[in-house]
């Protein structure tokens, strides 16, 4: 049996490095397109676990999993091959070098790659919102967008320039308009605080944040564009939303009124970046980004109810629309993220002292409450900081008394409309995550 020469798979690397490279400089990868044909076919159950278990690592190991594979096979294919003269160890080490440069270089090229532009996008100037909890919060009330989560079944984003980029806005009687990018930073649009969550996100992880963002409803938009605006409470119709990346969601005309959908193109006083869905998104107070609209949109048309299948319900999802689950958070111990980045052991903290962080309830009326526990000891209220309205996250602090020895914190959320927050467990399919934030910390002894 023929051992299988380093030199096959050092020439396998060469190639897939340089074909990544030569794609990279049009705005393609095939590291990229293999990765999105397992998030397109892979059954949902692993994705779930791959969610869980990868957190923010999820892309790059698709990256890693898809150049093993290319170079798997180009490796098999050389191995059957008639034998020729074996490469020898200068020559497999610089063809591997090729090849790992060569995709290093892609990555660089493609990163390079962003979109251009309008700079009216962006609206009037945003104002900085106050809570009055700036002195003790351990968390920015607004998050910054460069730390802004992103999320989407897309290995990479695609790049629109904004001058070339056309939606089109289909009515119920089927008139139509298509709108440029110059005619909609000309349309009257407004600021509005909200909080935008990942249908992933489990108690204690950072797959959320809270953001200005400039754009107006899309019903005021139809009626900008002068076309037909349907009856607040006309539950025939669905409001379908596609997006360049070939995402379709759809949601119930009522809930896009009441729920108050947005045409987004500004994010923090700036036009939209590419990961964000530049030049423009939809998006929806309440309700996780898989259901309250595409980033890239380039299609918004209304279709009879239920006549089109969104993406995600075509891949086992409920139709729902699914809402953003209530839920509090601790965030002044350093024990928030996303796999792997999540704390094994207790966290020191001194006997006296306070906690803090963040609670939401968008789908509930906001937040009214923030109860902390220890142990298992009653739920002790927390003090809460300045309302910004019931689409945003509200700050929350509370005080520690605590015993020499090992604890539990865990904290929960009390709704506007008087929903309390169950602390199931429920993981997020298939109606998004419920549970308490629960950290272990530890009171060392005197």
């Amino acid at each position: 049996m023929r051992s299988v020469p380093v030199g096959h798979a050092a020439r396998s690397l060469a190639a897939v490095g340089l074909v990544e490279l030569a794609l990279a400089t049009r705005g393609r990868s095939v590291l990229d397109d293999l990765g999105e044909v397992v998030i397109d076919h892979a059954p949902l159950p692993l994705i779930e676990l791959g969610v869980q278990l990868m957190g923010t690592t999820d892309k790059p190991l698709l990256r890693l999993q898809s150049l093993g594979a290319l170079v798997a096979a180009g490796t098999a294919v050389g191995h059957l091959a008639p034998a020729g003269e074996s490469s020898d160890r200068r020559r497999t080490a610089v063809q591997a070098g090729v090849g790992l440069g060569a995709l290093v270089a892609a990555r660089a090229v493609l990163a390079r790659q962003q979109p251009q532009a309008r700079a009216d996008l962006a609206g009037a100037p945003v104002t900085d919102p106050d809570d009055g909890a700036d002195g003790w919060a351990s968390t920015p009330l607004v998050t910054p967008v460069e730390d802004f989560y992103v999320t989407d079944v897309t290995m990479r984003a695609p790049v629109i320039d904004a001058d070339g980029w056309r939606l089109e806005v289909e009515a119920a009687d089927g008139t139509r308009a298509v709108v440029d990018a110059a005619r909609l930073a000309g349309l009257p649009r407004q600021e509005r605080q909200a909080l935008l969550a990942c249908v992933h996100n489990r108690p204690g992880w950072d797959r959320l944040g809270q953001q200005s963002w400039t754009g107006l409803p899309v019903p005021e938009l139809l009626a900008a564009l002068g076309l037909p605006v349907p009856d607040a409470a006309d539950d025939s119709l669905d409001l379908v939303m596609e997006g360049a990346d070939g995402l379709v969601m759809t949601l119930p005309w009522p809930d896009v009124v009441a729920r108050r959908s947005w045409l987004v193109t500004a994010m923090g006083g700036r036009p939209l970046t590419a990961a964000h869905g530049h030049p423009a998104r939809v998006l929806t107070a309440g309700l996780p980004g898989q259901y309250g609209g595409p980033k890239w949109v380039t299609g918004l048309r209304l279709r009879p109810t239920g006549s089109v299948t969104a993406t995600w319900v075509a891949r086992g999802w409920p139709r729902g629309p699914v809402l953003v689950p209530m839920m509090a958070r601790i965030d002044s111990l350093g024990t928030v993220g996303m796999p792997p980045r999540l704390p094994r052991r207790p966290v020191p903290v001194q006997a006296r002292g306070e906690v803090s962080g963040v609670a939401w309830a968008p789908a509930h009326g906001g937040v009214a409450g923030v109860d902390l526990r220890v142990d298992d000891g009653p739920w002790q209220p927390a003090e809460l900081a300045a309302d910004l309205g019931a689409d945003s996250w509200r700050r929350w602090r509370a005080p520690l008394d605590l015993a020499p020895g090992t604890h539990e914190l865990a904290v929960r959320c009390r709704a506007g409309d008087g929903t309390v927050q169950a602390g199931t467990g429920r993981p997020p399919y298939p109606s998004g995550a419920d549970g308490f934030h629960r950290v272990r910390v530890k009171v060392a002894r005197a």
